[in-house]
């Protein structure tokens, strides 16, 4: 994981250098995402948004199947019982915990 969250940072460095590219990103994210070596699976749709200082997008991940079967003390611990869902917005993960290589 380690590499992708590396190659993830890279492609982000290159977006703010470069404008073309970010646009690019933007339109057609799986396209760059495989130049940069992380490849989504066939079938997975791919958004790219941009924050600003006046707008922050929060990705909900999905629920897991198993969670269901859980109680709700259950559930909070395995979500990291956090108000935030566990994520701490500035290390999260930007791949999303569905991402598999």
């Amino acid at each position: 994981m380690t590499e992708q969250k590396n190659a993830l940072a890279q492609l982000f460095a290159a977006c703010w250098k470069d404008e073309a590219l970010k646009a690019r990103f933007m339109r057609d994210p799986k396209a760059v995402l495989k130049e940069y070596g992380l490849e989504m699976p066939d079938g997975m749709d791919v958004k790219v948004v941009e924050n600003a200082d006046n707008c922050v997008h929060i990705t909900l991940p999905a629920a897991p199947v198993e969670s269901m079967d859980l109680s709700d003390d259950e559930l909070s611990n395995a979500a990291g019982g956090g108000p935030m869902g566990g994520s701490r917005i500035p290390n999260c993960d930007p791949l999303g915990p569905g991402y598999q290589s």
